[in-house]
Formats: C-alpha cells, structure tokens, sequence
C-alpha cells in the first residue's frame, strides 16, 4: 500500500510539473495579447484584410474566389492561417487580437506535441526538458504572438511528423497524410522541407519495417488529394496552364513569382548565415532580440553536445534497424538547413527547424548533468533567470521601442484622423510613410470592403498607386493635396516654406496641408 502511494506521489508530482510549465507559457504569451507588438506589420494587415475578404465575401481582395494561394502584395501569401482567421472573424468579429489567435492556438500545440514526440519515443524527464525549453525560447515566445503565415509551419509539421511515426492503422496514416497535406499551405518553403522529410523518413520506416507499402498509399492518398491545388497553382506560374477561376476556389498567378529566391550561388554564404539565424538573430528585430539570441546563448554549447549524442544515436539505432526519435529529428533538422541555404534564411523561414535544436540542447543539458548532482538544477535555475531578463526587455523595453521594430499603428491611425476630420474634405492624400505597401494601412483604417477597392483603386501590378483620393508613389508637389509625411524633415520644411500648415502626428508624422 505504501509503495502504491509512493508511486502516485510520484506521478503526481509529474504531472504537477508539466501543467505548471505549459501554464506558464500560456499565461506569459496571453499578457498583453493583441497589445504587444503594438500596431500591424505590413504582412499581418495583409492576413487581416483578406481574411475579412474571405469571411464576409467569400474573395480575396481583388475579388477572386477562394484562392489557394493568397496574391498579397504581388508575391503570394500561404492559405491556411488566413483561412483560419476567416473562420475566427465569423465567430469573433475582425480585429488584430482575433486576427493573431492561429499564431497562438497553433503555438501551444507545438508546446503539446513538442512534449508528446519526446514522451513516447523517449522519456518522461527528456520531454518536460523539451516542453520547458520550448515555453521560455523567446523565438517561440515571439513567433506566437502575431500573425504571419509561416508561423504555422512549425508546429503544423511536427503535428504530422508525430501522427506518422505514431500510426499503427490505416486511419492514422490517413490522418497523417492529410495534415502532411494541409502542412504545405503554411509557407511555401513546405514545398521543398516535405518532399526531403518524406522521402527520408518514409525510406527509413520502410527500412526498419516500420511502415508498409500498402500503409504508404493509405497515407499518400489524401496527401496527393490536398497537395493537388498547390500543384496547379505552380503550373500556373510557370506558365504552363492558365489561370484556373471558379466560384469556389481560384488558382491565380502571382504578380511576381518568387521561385527565383532559391538561389545556388549563395550556398555558402547562407550556410554561415543558418547558424546565425539558428542561434542569434537575423534583420528582423521582431523574431529574436540580439541581446537573448533565438533560445539563449547558454543553449549553442548544449546544443552542440546534444547533436554529438544524438548522432551517435543515429548510428546505432541505424545499425541494428531500429526506430528511434534521434533519426526522426536528424532528418527534420536535414530537410529544414538543406532549404535554410538555398534561399535568403531568416528565423520565421526556417522555424520548422527549432523542434530538432530545442531536442538537441535538452539531450546536452542531461547529458552534462548526468551524475551531477545540482548541476541540472543550476542551468534551470540560469535558464529561468534570462527568461526572466527576456519577458523584461520584451514588455517594457521593446514595447517603448515598438513604432521601430516593423509594425505600425501610426499609419492606420492618421487616416482616420483624416477621414473624421472635415477640414480635409475633398482634398487628395498623399501619404510618405516609412512603411511598406502602405495602401493595406489605408484599407484597414477606412474599412473598405473589396468591392469598393476594386471600383476606386489604381493598380499597376505589381503596385497598387492609387485608392480613392489617396495617391501612392507620387513626388509632385501640389496645393490641393495633403501630405503624410514621416521621417523627412527637408521635405517637411520644404513645404513650410511655400505656405503649408503643419500638424505633428504620432510618431513623427507630419500632416502638411493649405487651408
């Protein structure tokens, strides 16, 4: 009776532990959820706005039915997280906080199965190792907190990985190739990280009689079924079929086609890059601050040994045909860097690649604790101390430091200071601003429906230069037109000089207008 106890105790404790980790990380990534970042970045007013395309029309913003492949800005834009948001604005209503619920719904998921993979293929200790990594890596703190189309493909490949190597009858294979499927229409890169995923991971299931053919077409089927769109859609821009348009669904081709960022001749360049954005930091201010790095800077040392162990896992498990996890993350960890060099890597490109990294620093982390006593003790109690130092820099630090780090609220909120304000009746708008793409700034705020787009915008692909008395790319200076004018005192002044009135705007945007 008291050894029964004894046990219970323990698997309490067990599961006291794990609750208490995913709790904390999602309370710490619902703290100022829709707040923090402050304002949009050019691709999530993007999502925004064609999800409420979709959810109230059933189109796109240029009125196409139900695209598989968003146009965006000219470029394209994955499906699925825009197609989920549509879905969360019927429930919900539009705003920025609905908008950015998929990043993380889909970000306590990668929490879950992050801890699942690890549980049954390894150990107890091992996982909760994982999930706690996972839960305080400022790269994952980050990428769940706003929308971005790539930010589902992480924990929506580890989702399929481990439906497939957990599968044990045909319905789970069915299962598994249909998330593999749904999986490639989280970021195009999917395109070249499945394909090498499959092709070694099924080769190995095979190889350790893991898996049969008659499994394999069982799991290729739906795969095929779902991946069929995104075929045509590449057809379609290569240029051998024609657009395909129905009311249901739209295979359109992109303004600008960016096959062309698989790039050979930078493949050394980006593979020292890889390691950068693995470890450190890359352009983007938002993905991982210079300072903790993507998973700390303790991590690379843990990181490096855990890879150590685990190819020597690799090698044994391979020898005596045995399934294990080491392989499996190997092969992701592969898949992932092999398509990290051929393109231009960045943090959000490559996330797939963070399950493998996080294995492989926990794998250290026991490693070099083994038979030590405390010594695991002290790098959680280190680790918890820079997650610490990380939530201050992200909630009081960056917030103040927000209008610079790729999102803007301030273009939204200067058009509708122009539209409710009378003064600035019947007057063209030329907005100056230091954002991108700013007409998507200017369809939020004045919440214009497609139709109206459609019928007062000028577009010359791949640019929208014109919607309704708002002009874009124009340098001519006019009296009947008011300017939005952000980070460019010459031109300020310039203006002041030949009689314009000035209005100072949030951050340091000018309105300059005649009366």
């Amino acid at each position: 009776m008291r050894l029964k106890m004894k046990k219970l105790t323990k698997e309490n404790i067990y599961y006291i532990i794990l609750i208490a980790i995913l709790l904390v990380g999602i309370i710490t990534r619902v703290i100022k959820f829709g707040e923090l970042p402050i304002g949009f970045n050019v691709d999530e007013a993007g999502i925004l706005y064609d999800a409420y395309c979709i959810a109230d029309y059933g189109t796109d913003r240029f009125n196409n039915s139900y695209p598989v492949y968003m146009i965006n800005f000219g470029g394209g834009q994955s499906a699925l997280y825009t197609y989920v948001t549509a879905i969360l604005f019927k429930i919900f209503g539009v705003s920025l906080t609905v908008a950015r619920i998929p990043a993380l719904i889909f970000s306590i998921l990668f929490m879950v199965f992050g801890f699942l993979i690890t549980k049954d293929f390894k150990n107890k200790k091992l996982a909760i190792l994982v999930e706690f990594l996972i839960v305080i890596a400022p790269w994952h703190f980050m990428q769940s907190r706003w929308a971005l189309d790539c930010n589902l493909m992480s924990s929506m490949l580890l989702m399929s990985i481990y439906t497939l190597i957990k599968a044990k009858n045909k319905i789970l294979y069915f299962v598994a190739g249909a998330l593999f499927g749904i999986s490639l229409y989280t970021y195009a890169l999917s395109y070249i990280v499945i394909p090498i995923i499959l092709l070694l991971l099924l080769g190995y299931m095979l190889y350790v009689k893991k898996i049969k053919i008659s499994d394999i077409i069982v799991f290729a089927l739906p795969l095929a079924i779902i991946a069929t769109p995104l075929i045509l859609y590449m057809l379609v821009n290569m240029g051998i079929l024609q657009e395909i348009k129905t009311p249901y669904m739209s295979i359109l081709e992109m303004w600008t086609f960016r096959i062309g960022e698989v790039n050979f001749n930078n493949i050394l360049q980006n593979f020292v890059r890889m390691f950068q954005c693995i470890f450190a930091f890359d352009i983007n201010y938002y993905n991982a601050f210079p300072t903790t790095g993507t998973l700390y800077y303790i991590s690379i040392p843990f990181a490096i040994l855990g890879f150590y162990k685990s190819i020597k896992n690799v090698v044994q498990d391979f020898k005596q045909k045995k399934f294990g996890l080491d392989i499996v993350m190997l092969i992701n960890f592969v898949a992932v860097f092999i398509c990290g060099i051929l393109i231009e890597p960045g943090i959000n490109r490559i996330n797939a690649i963070y399950i493998s990294i996080i294995y492989y620093t926990a794998l250290g982390i026991l490693y070099i604790s083994e038979n030590r006593k405390y010594v695991l003790s002290v790098i959680i109690a280190v680790y918890l101390i820079l997650f610490a130092a990380f939530l201050y820099q992200y909630f009081g630090v960056y917030a103040k430091q927000e209008s610079n780090s790729g999102f803007n609220q301030s273009a939204i909120d200067v058009v509708q200071y122009i539209e409710s304000n009378d003064k600035f009746d019947g007057k063209l708008i030329n907005p100056r601003l230091r954002v991108t793409q700013p007409y998507i700034y200017v369809l939020i705020a004045k919440q214009m429906t497609p139709i109206e787009f459609n019928e007062n915008a000028i577009i010359e692909k791949p640019l929208v230069y014109a919607i309704d008395r708002y002009i874009f790319y124009n340098d001519t200076i006019s009296d009947d037109v008011v300017y939005l004018i952000q980070d460019d005192e010459e031109l300020v002044q310039k203006l002041i000089n030949e009689g314009f009135s000035l209005e100072e705007f949030e951050d340091g945007i000018s309105i300059l207008y005649k009366e």
